[in-house]
């Protein structure tokens, strides 16, 4: 089954804390139903409840939202009736074309906005990010935290990833020797803190410090981050 809503929260427990956040047209898989919530998995493995109002029956998305957000119109015309907005990767279904708007079961869309390839470049993709608010267990264009800004952007390249950032210290890539020159695209970890190398010197991330998505030296960020007792770097990791 499919999420339905724009963003739909997943959480620890029925009616229990945000952990993550599954995104319009996004495949969750229930595995049991108790009361007004439904236990799963998305995709990426991530399991939790979410509320069962929020599912959908399955469909084939043929698109995503490419761009930050977009809105779904009743007609094939920006001054009709807003039905919903959507987030950036939200998966959508293309049934035609109307002029500038590309029509899904919802409503219309305006056709520039939607993409059915990967991006080229995953930086560039988390870049688009800056500014968007820090939200624990986000990962929408809304609100997103660390672990979902690397999760989002990998995902818009073609790439999955885990959700959270210690399996990702462990999986992503290969890791990066201890010394080695630092590349645009490395990902640097942390005890539960990930960001993404901008340039080779400094780092992308979505942070409580400033609680947006923000960049910065990567000397700064580790300062910092020892400052506040978190301990060193932990990983580097280079796909």
């Amino acid at each position: 089954m499919r999420g339905n809503q724009p963003v739909t929260d997943l959480l620890d427990a029925p009616d229990g804390q945000r952990i993550s956040q599954l995104l319009f047209g996004e495949a969750f898989s229930v595995e049991k139903t108790e009361g007004a919530y439904s236990f799963g998995r998305m995709d990426c493995g991530y399991q939790g409840w979410l509320p069962s109002a929020a599912l959908a029956a399955p469909r084939v998305p043929s698109h995503h939202v490419a761009a930050m957000g977009t809105f779904v119109y009743a007609s094939p015309d920006m001054k009709s009736e807003v039905r919903q907005r959507l987030p950036f990767m939200a998966r959508v279904t293309v049934l035609g074309q109307e002029g500038l708007f590309s029509q899904l079961p919802e409503g219309y869309v305006f056709s520039t906005h939607l993409c059915a390839t990967p991006a080229a470049d995953f930086v560039a993709v988390a870049e688009r990010f800056l500014g968007v608010p820090y939200l624990w267990g986000g990962r929408s264009s809304l609100g997103i935290d660390c672990s979902g800004l690397v999760q989002m952007a990998l995902l818009a390249a073609g790439r999955k990833a885990p959700r959270d950032s210690g399996p990702q210290a462990r999986s992503l890539g290969s890791a990066v020797p201890e010394g080695a020159p630092l590349k645009r695209g490395d990902f640097v970890f942390w005890r539960g803190h990930v960001g993404i190398m901008q340039t080779v010197d400094r780092l992308l991330h979505a942070t409580a410090f400033s609680m947006s998505v923000m960049t910065e030296p990567l000397a700064t960020t580790v300062a910092r981050v020892e400052a506040q007792g978190y301990g060193g770097i932990t990983a580097i990791r280079r796909l």
